[in-house]
C-alpha cells in the first residue's frame, strides 16, 4: 500500500528523538521556582560523601518545556538535598537521545521511556544493530498512555474498525509509531490493512479536526494538551484495547502496563483502557550497589517532597516501582525493595 510521508526530514527526526518524553506545557520558571520552595522547606543538604552516595552527574531529561525536564528537576532537587550529590538536569531530545547520551559516557542518569530502554538494550527499532546495554533501571516513574484518538464520524469504535480508514500512526520511526504497529499487530492487522500516513502529534491533530484523518495514534501522559482541544467540539472519541487483545500485547511487550484512566479529562462519558509505557529513571551501570541503593531510598522515603513539586510523581509509589520495567534492575534498587518487603519478578533478578 501507498505510504504517505506528512513530515519533511527534520520534523521526522525532531520526532524520533523526542519519542513520547518531550512534551508538556509546565513552565520552566514555575517548576524551578516550586522544586527552590520545596527544598528550602526540607531538612539541611547531607554532607558530600556521607550518604553513601555523591558527585556531581548529568541527568538526560527531554526539552526544557517539557515534562521530562521539570520531572527531572523534581526528582534531582530532593536527591540532591538529600544525599548531598549534585545531579543537574540536562535538556535533550527526550528517551532516544537520552540512551545515547549514557552509552557514550555523556551522562549518567536519564528518563527514558520503558520502550525505548528495552529497544536500546536489544538493538532493535530505533537501535537496530546498535544496542546500547551500559545503563540499568532504578525505578518506575509515571505513565505515558497509548491514545488512539478517533472521530466519532468515523465509525470506529475498536481497532479491528481501522481497517481501510485513513490513519495517522506517527512520525516514522518515533516511539508510538512503534506501538501503532504493534498495537495493529495485536489484532492480526498491518499497514497493508489501513491508510498510513506518518506524521507528528500537530500534523495529526490538525487531520483530525479537518477530516483528513479518522484516527490517530498518539503517546503521552494522560490528559494530553492536543487531545483536550480536539475534545472541546465533543466530535471526537478514544477507542479502548479489549482484555484478550491487552493480554496479548502484555505478554508480548514486557515494557508495557494496562492503563484505564480514571477522569474524564476528555469529556467522552466513559474509561478509556490502553497501553502505556513507562516514563523511568536510570542510571549508568558504573554505579555501585551502595550508592544505588542510597538514591533509590533517597527518593521513596521523601516522596511526598516530589510529589509536592511535581503532581506526576503522584503516580509513584513502592508496589509500582517495578511495574513497566522490561529488564536490568539496578542491585542496588533491588536490594532497597527487598528491604521493603517488595517483591522482586524473575526477569529484573
Amino acid at each position: 500500500m501507498k505510504k504517505t510521508l506528512a513530515l519533511a526530514a527534520a520534523s521526522i527526526m525532531a520526532m524520533a528523538l523526542a519519542a513520547c518524553g518531550g512534551s508538556g506545557t509546565q513552565s520552566t520558571t514555575a517548576a524551578e521556582t516550586a522544586a527552590t520552595e520545596a527544598g528550602a522547606a526540607g531538612s539541611e543538604v547531607a554532607a558530600p560523601g556521607e550518604s553513601g552516595f555523591s558527585g556531581s552527574f548529568l541527568m538526560g531529561t527531554g526539552s526544557a518545556t517539557g515534562n521530562y525536564y521539570q520531572f527531572g528537576n523534581a526528582m534531582c532537587t530532593v536527591i540532591n538535598r538529600v544525599t548531598g550529590a549534585n545531579i543537574t538536569v540536562n535538556a535533550t531530545g527526550g528517551s532516544t537521545e537520552n540512551a545515547r547520551l549514557l552509552g557514550s559516557g555523556d551522562n549518567e542518569f536519564a528518563m527514558i521511556q520503558s520502550d525505548v530502554y528495552s529497544y536500546a538494550h536489544q538493538g532493535i527499532e530505533l537501535f537496530d544493530g546498535s544496542p546500547i546495554t551500559n545503563f540499568k533501571a532504578i525505578t518506575a516513574c509515571y505513565p505515558e498512555m497509548v491514545q488512539i484518538v478517533t472521530r466519532k464520524d468515523s465509525g470506529i469504535k475498536t481497532v479491528s474498525d481501522m481497517a481501510g480508514k485513513n490513519i495517522c500512526v506517527g512520525a516514522v520511526g518515533s516511539g508510538y509509531e512503534v506501538a501503532a504497529r504493534q498495537i495493529l499487530g495485536a489484532y492480526g492487522m498491518s499497514y497493508d490493512d489501513i491508510n498510513e500516513t506518518f506524521a507528528d502529534q500537530s500534523t495529526a491533530k490538525n487531520g483530525i479536526q479537518d477530516g483528513t484523518f479518522d484516527a490517530m495514534f498518539m503517546c503521552s501522559g494522560y490528559p494530553n494538551s492536543n487531545v483536550t482541544e480536539l475534545s472541546l467540539n465533543g466530535k471526537i472519541d478514544l477507542v479502548s484495547i479489549d482484555d484478550e487483545h491487552m493480554e496479548t500485547l502484555l505478554k508480548e511487550y514486557p515494557y508495557y502496563s494496562s492503563f484505564t484512566t480514571k477522569t474524564d479529562e476528555y469529556n467522552l462519558g466513559h474509561e478509556v483502557t490502553s497501553v502505556a509505557v513507562k516514563c523511568m529513571l536510570v542510571c549508568a551501570d558504573s554505579f555501585s550497589e551502595e550508592e544505588v541503593y542510597t538514591l533509590t531510598k533517597a527518593v521513596y522515603e521523601h516522596l511526598a517532597e516530589i510529589q509536592e513539586i511535581n503532581a506526576k510523581a503522584n503516580y509513584m509509589s513502592l508496589e509500582d516501582a517495578m511495574s513497566g520495567i522490561p529488564s536490568d534492575l539496578h542491585p542496588g534498587a533491588a536490594k532497597y525493595y527487598a528491604e521493603q518487603g517488595i517483591e522482586i519478578p524473575e526477569h529484573l533478578k
